[in-house]
This record gives C-alpha cells, structure tokens and sequence, in this order.
C-alpha cells in the first residue's frame, strides 16, 4: 500500500466505502458465491494495493485451509496454502475474531508466520475472520512487500468485504440448508399416508420451524421447533393463525399474500417478523407448499427459517449504498459552481438533475467564463462512469478547463489540451465535452464537440442543432483530431447545452428523443429558467432520471445602444473585466485612444475604491451603470460600503486622479453604500495628472474602503 496524503485520505476512503457498497449490491443481487468471492479479493488487492491477497475457507481438506480465491497467489496442488491449526495467522485470526494486523512479519511473536508469504518477499500483513464466531467460515488477508504496510483503516475496510461476503455466505448457506430441510419434508411426505406418526415424529426433530394446514386452510400441525420458537401450546397456534404472532407492520401483508396463494393453489413464500419467546421480532422467512390427490386440494405444508442475521446485514448495506449514493451527490454538487457569473449581454440558467435513488451519481458538469478578450466561454462535460470516482475526476476536469481555456484561443486547442490532461499516466479516464466560445458583439460562435451530443439552438424561425465539430471523447483521441466549427447567433435565442442522461434511452433511438427535446424547446417560452424547466418537463415527464442530467441554457440579449451595466465581484481580478468592457463601451461611443484611457483609469479608480469597502452581509459586490447622450459620457459605480475617514496621508490620490480626468465627479455616500457619478464630454480637452501610468494605480482608499 502506498502512503497517502491527508488530503487524498477522504477521498481513498469514501473510493473503499463505495466498493464494499457496490459488492453488497451484487450480494444482493445473488451473484454467484465463487465469483463474489474472487471479485472481493481483485477488489481489495487494488483498493490496498496489496500484491497478495486471500480468502481461505474453513473448511479443511488434509492438513490445509482450503483456498477460494486469491489474487497474486494462484493454488498449488503440490504444496498445502495454509497449515490448519492455531500456529498460522489464518488460525490465529479465527481463534481472535477480530482483524489482526501485522507489522513486521520477520519480528512476528504471536504465531508463525507463513513460510510461502515470506519466500515472496511480504513483510506485513493485515487479515479478518469472515462469518459469527458461532458460524465461522473463514479469514481474508492481505499482505503487503512493505513494512507496517497497513493501517487500522484498511483493516476495517476489509472487515467490511468480509461482513458482506459473510452475509452472501451465509444467505447461500441458508438456502442451501432449507432447500435440504425442503427434500427430507417432501420424502416424509410421500410416505404420510403410510404413517403420519412418523411424519410428525421427523417434522418434531428437524431444525426447521414446520407447519402444516388443511384443505380450508387453517392451521393444523405445527411441530416443536416452531413451539419452543414462539413459546406457545399447540392448541394456540392452530385454526386461523396467520397473524399469530407477526409484527403489526407485517400481519396485514402476511394474511394478504396467504390468502392469494391459497385461492390459486400455488406455492407460497413471504419474509415477515415473528415474536420470539422471549419477546424479540425476529426476520423469517416462511415457504408453504399445496398437497394434492390427483387434482383435489388436500392440505398445505411449510416451513420457516429464520432470516434475522441476512435481514440486518441487507439493510445495513442498503443504507451503506444510500450514504455512498448521497456522498456522491453532495461531492458532485459542491464541485459545480454555486451560481453562473452575470455577464452582461448573455443571459445564463443552469440546472443539475441528480440520478434516480439506486442508481449511481456521473460525472455530469458544466462552466462559464468571460475571457479576457470579451467573449464568453460556454462548456458542458461528462465523465465516463459513475460514483465517487466520477465525481472526483469531474472536478478535476473543470478545474483544467478554467485553466486551459484562459492561455487557448480556441475550443479545439482547448479541447486538445483537456485530451492529452486525461490521457496521460494511462488513467484509463473518458469524458464527453461540448464547448463553445461566443462573441457577444458579433453573435458569432466557435465550438467543437468531443463525442458529446449536439447544441441546440431555438430561434424565431424554429430549433435547430449545432452540427460540426465533432470528434471522439477526451481520454482516447490524439490531439489533433478536434477541430473547431463557427456559427452565428441571433441576439434572442435561446441556446441549449445538455449531457446524455436528458435524452439517451435503452428502448429509444437517440434520434427520437433529440427530436422530442427540439419539439419541446421550440414551444417553451418564458424567462431562460422557465425554459429549463418547461423543457426538463416536458423531455422527462416529471420523473428522476436513470442518469444524471446537466442542463445549461444561454441567450444573448441586445445591449441598449449607448448604456452599459455590469456587477461585478468586490475582488481586485474584476478589474481586468470592467476595464475591458468599459473600452468596448467607450471605443463604440466614438472616444479616441487617450479619451478611453483615462476614462478606463478614473473607472477602475472607483472600483478599486469599492473593492476595498467594508462590506455587510451577503456577497460582496458592486455595480457599474454607463450612459452616453450626444458627447457626455456618464459611469455610476455603486458599492454596499460605509463611508470611512481617511486613514493616512498617503492615501487619497484615487478621488484626486478622477477629479482631474473627468469634469464632473459626485460622491454620494449613504447608509446602502456609496455612489461615485462621474462626467466627462468627449472632445473636451483634460488636465491629466502627472505621473500616471497605467489604469492600475491609486485608489480612493483615503476617503472610503
């Protein structure tokens, strides 16, 4: 095993907690003993990084331990795996009942190491009994090349894969024993009319809980293990017994199932609680079977076990797989951004659909980002997979596109880069991704797909998909296989971005459902979030998805000629933002080169201003209003500070820088924060300060934070 970082520790242990859920599932699911079993050692040997790895059953064949599965330890018929006894670690383990780890093997004092561990190099080992101390079955051990190679941790994570594999095991043995009991109850039986002396005399000793009923059905025999089970007299427990007994949450159900079966003369089953003597409910699982002369109905038998132990472990992994589901989904949500940027000119609605319970969360994400050029980066992705592990790479894959997508022009690059990022180690990682860059001025997009599901595009002409610029998913592609397509926006429409689980469907061509998202989203109107909604509405009928589901809706709207509004975080990396934007604004109000400088300069004065402001509850941010009528142009920045006083005489050249660039300046502060309305006639000649250089310098911090 390979140490570990604390801050990888978490995520290796939610990983462990997931696989022994995803085990319990197939144990539930009545996956075969044998292959469970093998299936349990691959898992631990990767989960522990253990190179050998063993499940030993108890039962013994000569002077050995008998092998069930292994991984780096393949069975030797020539040489026994493990010498039987208390003198061995398999031994030592059963005899304690609880984990053992070990250290050190070579300075091992407890029992004798195994000779054939050692030959292979394992210096330390860790190993945990499988099944009760009642009803052992065997131990599970592992064994590292590496010194105090194991930690309590891992000892309690394989202690988990044996709870499970000792209740498959057990389930298994359970089955096993009634289905003999069910052999030897049907062989007294063909004999009864010959002796029902013997009948009952057999029934009486068998370990199982047997009944049997009349043509009516009512109860009319019930043997002693049943009896000494419920602390009854026979003359209680015949006639019309069915809810005898039984936990009031399950006597209606019992009585219900019973009667069903018997009207139909077919054999019947039912897991419910019955009261033991001594006044504990235990889980039972009862089986009753119709008795015929040729076609006439003469009577029922059956027998119950109990199913007490099974019941526990099952729920217990059925909440093991709940938790694992909602870690998942909390991980997942935590990783998508709380909320979409406001940007002005582009309108943004996001929603994220989380798989039905039962099933397994993706790696479903989706980002937006201005880039420093002006235009807005748009992307929707996919791991390939499901459960923690999706999750994790899904952030890790977001967290690279931010990058990437800040220092490449372009989707394809972009992509590209994202390829070669899970490629890379062999992480045998895959993902789908559609991205697209748009220019807010022009309409124009830039995209390109990487094996994931067209953009869809509604217009007042009707929807359409963004065709182009496809190629296979990230993780099995060279680099230079994306390329980039480019379309053209109309301001007003509506673009739809979305992964698979919204429309893929086993008993439904993909074809089919993309025209129905298209028939749906061309009718939905609305504000943008309405749109998701009506559009997830309509596309899955109000029910949980099987799959995840991330949706992302953008729609460029029209700027007002000659006005600008942007709110913006209270952070200095929003300046670049604002300055970018503002000469955007002044460049198309006609302002000439020096005119935008220092018009840019006296806004960012004010924002650095409002940055540093003290702010109340809530998120920290402010608000830039720009006009131009004719010549005059106006910039309102509005923050949610305080008004301070002036806290050095070396602050303060942020008001004096914009008194001098713009012709009129007014500071309106108030008890909601503080306003900064400055005027400036384009054309009119300036008195620029001396000594500056750059957009970045100074600020009003001298009067106000």
């Amino acid at each position: 095993m390979e140490l570990r970082s604390s801050d990888g520790e978490l995520h290796i242990r939610l990983r462990q907690q997931a696989a022994v859920a995803q085990l319990g599932r197939r144990a539930l699911a009545g996956a075969d003993i044998d292959a469970l079993m093998q299936e349990a050692v691959q898992m631990v040997a990767t989960e522990l990084g253990a190179p050998f790895v063993s499940l030993v059953e108890c039962s013994e064949v000569g002077d050995a331990y008998v092998q069930r599965a292994g991984a780096g330890l393949p069975v030797r018929d020539d040489e026994p795996f493990v010498p039987r006894g208390t003198e061995g670690q398999t031994g030592f383990t059963l005899q304690a009942g609880e984990s053992v780890i070990v250290a050190d093997l070579e300075e091992e004092q407890r029992f004798r190491p195994s000779r054939r561990l050692s030959a292979l190099g394992a210096r330390s080992s860790v190993s945990v009994p499988i099944g009760s101390r009642e009803r052992p079955f065997g131990v599970l051990g592992a064994s590292s090349l590496r010194a105090a190679g194991f930690s309590p941790d891992d000892a309690n994570f394989l202690q988990g894969v044996a709870h499970t594999l000792g209740a498959a095991i057990e389930r298994a043995r359970s089955e096993t024993d009634l289905l003999e009991e069910q052999r030897r109850l049907e062989e007294a039986l063909g004999h009864a009319s010959e002796s029902e002396a013997r009948f009952r005399e057999l029934a009486d000793s068998a370990p199982v809980l047997i009944w049997t009923a009349d043509a009516d059905g009512m109860v009319d025999f019930i043997n002693r293990g049943w009896l000494e089970f419920t602390g009854r007299t026979l003359e209680e427990e015949t006639g019309d017994t069915w809810a005898l007994g039984v936990h009031s949450d399950d006597a209606e159900a019992v009585g219900t199932s019973w009667w069903r079966a018997f009207r139909r003369q077919v054999p019947w089953e039912h897991e419910y609680r019955l009261r033991r003597s001594d006044g504990e409910y235990r889980w039972i699982v009862d089986r009753g079977v119709p008795r015929f002369a040729g076609e006439t109905l003469v009577g029922w038998v059956g027998s119950a076990t109990d199913i007490h132990e099974r019941k526990e472990m099952e729920e217990k992994l059925t909440v093991a797989a709940a938790r694992d589901h909602e870690v998942a989904e909390t991980l997942q949500r935590s990783l998508l951004p709380e909320k979409l940027p406001r940007i002005d000119g582009v309108q943004l609605q996001a929603r994220y659909l989380p798989a039905a319970q039962g099933t397994k969360i993706g790696g479903d994400w989706y980002d937006v980002m201005e880039l420093d050029d002006g235009r807005v980066a748009v992307v929707v992705g996919d791991v390939v997979g499901h459960g923690l592990r999706a999750a994790t790479v899904m952030g890790q894959l977001r967290n690279a596109f931010r990058a990437y997508a800040l220092v490449e022009t372009s989707p394809a690059s972009t992509l590209a880069r994202l390829n070669r990022l899970l490629s890379k180690d062999d992480r045998d990682v895959m993902a789908t991704a559609l991205y697209l860059i748009f220019d807010r001025d022009t309409g124009v997009v830039v995209f390109s797909s990487a094996g994931h599901p067209p953009a869809l595009v509604v217009t007042r002409e009707g929807p359409h998909f963004l065709e182009g610029g496809r190629s296979v998913p990230l993780g099995i592609a060279d680099p230079s296989t994306y390329r980039d397509e480019t379309a053209v926006i109309e301001s007003g429409s509506t673009v739809l971005l979305y992964t698979d689980g919204l429309v893929e469907r086993r008993d439904t061509p993909l074809e089919s459902r993309l025209a129905q998202l298209a028939t749906v989203a061309g009718v939905a109107d609305g504000e943008l979030g309405d749109v998701c909604d009506q559009v997830l509405q309509g596309v899955l009928g109000g029910l949980r998805p099987s799959d995840d589901v991330a949706l992302l809706a953008v729609r460029p709207e029209p700027v007002a000629p000659g006005t600008l509004t942007m709110c913006l975080p209270a952070d200095p990396s929003a300046l670049a933002a604002l300055r970018r934007r503002i000469g955007h604004f002044l460049k198309a109000a006609g302002a000439s080169e020096q005119e935008r400088f220092e018009i840019t300069l006296t806004a960012s004065e004010a924002a650095m201003n409002a940055i540093e402001h003290a702010y109340g509850p809530g998120d920290a941010e402010f608000e830039l209003e720009a006009g131009v009528v004719g010549t005059l142009v106006t910039i309102t920045i509005h923050d949610k500070g305080r008004w301070r006083e002036r806290r050095g005489s070396e602050r303060g050249r942020g008001l004096s820088i914009i008194e001098a660039m713009m012709d009129e300046v007014e500071v309106t502060p108030g008890p909601r924060g503080t306003s900064v309305r400055m005027r400036r006639r384009l054309g009119s000649a300036s008195q620029p300060t001396a000594g500056l250089a750059s957009p970045d310098a100074g600020s009003l911090g001298a009067e106000r934070a």
